[in-house]
């Protein structure tokens, strides 16, 4: 049920001031690159020994600057330190108050400082809540507003299955943008993530945790991932069949990415593959597994020929960007646009205008945008858009009606 929505504090004289909450997970998404599945519980340390870097804090920065090109004059309520006064001190001419809590001295925050926080804002009577995180900071938000006030989600995670999330940082910024004037939809959107019991058992389900209410417009914010089929087994199998004829070459490394559509290739060769990494193949043989994205730029120094293969998250169009950040735009760069393999089903294609990208490197999703080939059965492909969701300018239905 979506509801044509003014803000609470829109009367017959015109707008008023509107106060909106931001947060900040300062560890979203940190796991990605280096082959971890998330950064919830004490993850984030694995991921800095790994080699990982925060990506929270680079995502917050956008939002921000793009809040300020687009002259935003309204309050903002931010939480304190890492969590968000921090990054509103770099950025001028926001009007802006700062949250106790965090203190300025903690370096690390978790669920419960996210919580905490939520529930300050709610006591100070805030709009709409802003944050930067992925599923699971999505999950400890919105237990906490409990619908009270509309939520949206600045992408940060390594998954994001979530329906509350903008397509990029900048995207976020037009939204909260049109809350404020008074004219956007709102929408009852899916709070999900993956279930761990069934990925330890060797399968990958989503779970739908909380109702939310968000703010949507066409283009700029994108749907829940698609919790019905990908495509059957038949689907799967015959695409990888003729992947395998057409496309799988000798003395070429292979960089399969996560998903079941890619893992229809190493079922159809019997070989094993991690069902949320990325594995090397060579020769119709797995040769690493799970890799993150520094063992994935060694094994490019070794080989003289490399192509990544990648599938689509179902209902958002994701192509990088959103559980595939092992392919960081270094990597993504390293092997080429040429050199990049796309596999979905018709029935995971179903309802897409258009492919998205969102690798943390606007100049890099430029790049990938134009058309590109999608296998999608046996001896069947089509060409797709690719549209970078870092220019919300392009995001538009109009542009591709």
């Amino acid at each position: 049920m979506k509801l044509l929505f003014r803000s609470p504090r829109v009367g017959e004289a015109g707008p008023v001031s509107v106060t909106v909450g931001f947060l900040v997970n300062p560890i979203a998404g940190m796991g990605g690159s280096v082959g971890l599945k998330g950064t919830d519980g004490r993850l984030h340390i694995e991921a800095v020994r790994r080699g990982a870097t925060p990506v929270a804090p680079s995502r917050a920065l956008r939002f921000l600057k793009r809040l300020r090109q687009v002259g935003f004059n309204h309050s903002l309520l931010v939480a304190g330190g890492v969590m968000g006064c921090k990054y509103l001190r770099q950025i001028t001419s926001l009007r802006y108050e700062c949250l106790s809590h965090p203190p300025e001295s903690r370096d690390e925050t978790s669920s419960t400082d996210t919580k905490a926080v939520v529930k300050m804002m709610l006591e100070h009577g805030i709009d709409l809540l802003v944050f930067v995180g992925g599923d699971g900071t999505a999950r400890d938000v919105v237990e906490v507003l409990n619908c009270e006030v509309p939520v949206l989600g600045i992408p940060s995670g390594v998954k994001m299955y979530s329906g509350i999330f903008a397509a990029s940082p900048e995207a976020a910024a037009e939204l909260v943008t049109m809350f404020c004037e008074g004219n956007v939809v709102l929408d009852y959107a899916d709070v999900a993530d993956i279930d761990e019991g069934s990925l330890q058992a060797g399968e990958l389900k989503i779970r739908k945790f909380f109702r939310a209410i968000t703010v949507r417009a066409d283009g700029l914010s994108v749907q829940s991932k698609d919790f019905g089929t990908s495509g059957s087994s038949e689907e799967k199998y015959a695409l990888a069949e003729y992947f395998i004829e057409e496309y799988l070459h000798d003395d070429v490394l292979y960089l399969l990415g996560p998903g079941t559509t890619v893992k229809a290739i190493t079922d159809v060769l019997g070989l094993p593959k991690t069902m949320l990494g990325v594995d090397a193949l060579f020769n119709k043989s797995i040769i690493a597994m799970d890799l993150g994205y520094r063992e994935i730029l060694d094994l490019l120094n070794s080989f003289a020929q490399a192509r990544i293969v990648v599938t689509i998250i179902g209902g958002q169009g994701y192509l990088f960007g959103r559980g595939n950040q092992q392919f960081t735009p270094e990597v993504i760069r390293r092997v080429g646009r040429d050199n990049i393999l796309v596999l979905a089903t018709r029935t995971k294609l179903r309802g897409l205008k258009y492919l998205l990208v969102d690798t943390g490197d606007p100049g890099l999703d430029a790049e990938l945008s134009g058309y590109i080939r999608v296998i999608t059965g046996y001896r069947e492909e089509t060409m797709m858009r690719v549209v970078s969701a870092s220019d919300p300018t392009l995001l538009t239905y109009r542009h591709f009606s």
